[in-house]
C-alpha cells in the first residue's frame, strides 16, 4: 500500500499542535530548571563564597533565563535576570561587595519566577461554576 505526503504529515501536525497547546508548560519547566540550578549555586555561594568559575555560570544561566523569559512574553522575569546578569559581570572584578548583589539580585529572580508560576497556575485551575438563585 502506497503512503501519501499527507498521511505521513498527519502524526507531525499532531505533534506540532500538541507543542503549541504545552507551550506554557515547557517554557515553565525551563524556568523551573534553571531556578533550581540558580538557587543550589547560590545557596552554597552564600555559605562557601563565590569560587572560580561561579560568576560565569551566574552570566549563564541569566542569559539562559532572560532567553525563555523573552520567548514566554514574561518582561518582569527577564529584567531580573538581565539585573542578574549585569551584577554577575560587576562581581567577575568587584569582589566580595559585588558579590552580595549577586545574591540579592538572583533571589529576586527566584522570587519572581516562583510568582510568576503560582500565578500562571492559578489562572489555568478551572473557576468554579457559579450557582444561580
Amino acid at each position: 500500500m502506497e503512503r501519501s505526503f499527507s498521511d505521513d504529515a498527519l502524526p507531525l501536525h499532531e505533534l506540532i499542535l500538541r507543542s503549541f497547546r504545552q507551550r506554557e508548560a515547557l517554557w515553565n519547566l525551563v524556568l523551573a530548571t534553571y531556578r533550581v540550578e540558580l538557587t543550589g549555586l547560590l545557596s552554597r555561594a552564600a555559605k562557601t563564597g563565590f569560587e572560580f568559575g561561579d560568576a560565569n555560570t551566574v552570566i549563564d544561566l541569566a542569559e539562559q533565563i532572560a532567553s525563555v523569559a523573552r520567548a514566554a512574553d514574561l518582561s518582569t522575569i527577564r529584567k531580573d535576570a538581565l539585573s542578574l546578569r549585569a551584577f554577575a559581570s560587576a562581581a567577575q572584578d568587584g569582589g566580595e561587595q559585588e558579590e552580595g548583589k549577586v545574591l540579592l539580585a538572583g533571589l529576586r529572580l527566584i522570587d519572581r519566577i516562583l510568582d510568576e508560576a503560582k500565578e500562571r497556575a492559578k489562572a489555568a485551575e478551572p473557576s468554579a461554576p457559579q450557582v444561580l438563585n
